[in-house]
């Protein structure tokens, strides 16, 4: 039986929660999940894979995607062709897939947030998830496939009876390129991971003038200001109050989000709120797929509506 062969996302001894997603991904397929993983001490859960790989190289060389090709190459011949070679599409899995691609010179899909098992397609959203792309592959060899974050984590629970674990000493590591090591962003004042209620401002505020609106809104609420990538690059917020696959992953019991269209970089990013309750005048806007409670109209008008019955208790 063909199996589906998962590269880990790993980083600093931690097993990514991304992986839950490619888990799930093969789950749904029905085929066996086999996992490559680097030496080191990892919090994985081994009863999700039919086989664990342990591969005898650091973390960094396993990261190196002039390693990845050789890795896998030595893998197919100990246990034969996988159906489907999977990554993450974080930014280590996306460098790692499109190499390993080009390696054996098979098809890729990128970024994958949906399927039909039956129709054999897969499904990728763009330009804000306001068209979604079908896909279908036409080899009959194995395809190297990235899972979107937060697109297959709940089919994550068929557990194996048995785990196979095997250890397997790398091939020739590359001497290109080395890893210098992780650059960590400065520690800041606030941190919007830690916030319990969230108020998000998105494209729609229009002008630097209007936030401070925002920020009154946000002080009458106990709440915290945070913002859409569009808000950040205009240089109107500090980069760390940024939601989004660019900027933080948050998980607030109340995510308010006022004036985003719902781009998929920033619902990646607090699709996981407890409760999320969104502003938009397009009724159209992604972002109410995603919302529990929505308000179809202008986010200024909601906002001074907000303000004058918080100020009036």
């Amino acid at each position: 039986m063909s199996y589906g062969l998962i590269v880990a996302d790993v980083r600093k001894g931690t097993f990514d929660e991304r992986n839950l997603d490619l888990i799930g991904f093969c789950n749904i397929l029905e085929v066996d999940a086999y996992i490559l993983l680097p030496k080191g001490d990892y919090d994985v859960d081994l009863s999700y894979f039919k086989r664990v790989i342990r591969l005898n190289m650091e973390e960094a060389d396993f990261l190196n995607p002039l390693n990845i090709g050789a890795i896998v190459e030595k893998t197919i011949e100990k246990f034969g062709r996988p159906s489907i070679i999977i990554f993450s599409s974080s930014s280590s899995g996306m460098e790692m897939a499109s190499y390993l691609a080009g390696y054996f010179n098979v098809p890729i899909i990128t970024d994958i947030n949906g399927l039909s098992k039956e129709e054999k397609v897969f499904f990728k959203s763009c330009y804000s998830e306001k068209v979604y792309a079908h896909l279908r592959l036409k080899n009959e060899g194995f395809s190297v496939l990235t899972i979107r974050s937060g697109s297959f984590k709940q089919h994550a629970n068929k557990k194996c009876e048995v785990t196979e674990t095997e250890e397997m000493d790398p091939p020739t590591l590359s001497e290109k390129r080395s890893f210098l090591g992780y650059v960590e962003e400065e520690k800041q004042e606030i941190d919007i991971t830690k916030a319990n209620f969230l108020i998000s401002i998105g494209r729609g505020v229009g002008k630097k003038e209007e936030i401070a609106g925002y920020e009154e809104l946000a002080t009458l609420l106990k709440a915290t200001l945070s913002a859409s990538r569009p808000v950040i690059d205009k240089q109107w917020l500090p980069k760390e109050r940024q939601v989004g696959t660019s900027g933080k992953t948050v998980k607030p019991k109340v995510y308010l989000a006022m004036g985003i269209s719902g781009a998929f970089q920033h619902i990646a990013g607090m699709k996981d709120s407890e409760c999320i309750i969104a502003v938009n005048k397009d009724p159209e806007a992604p972002i109410f797929q995603y919302a529990h409670y929505g308000i179809i109209g202008d986010m200024h008008k909601v906002r001074d509506k907000l303000k004058e019955l918080l100020k009036g208790l």
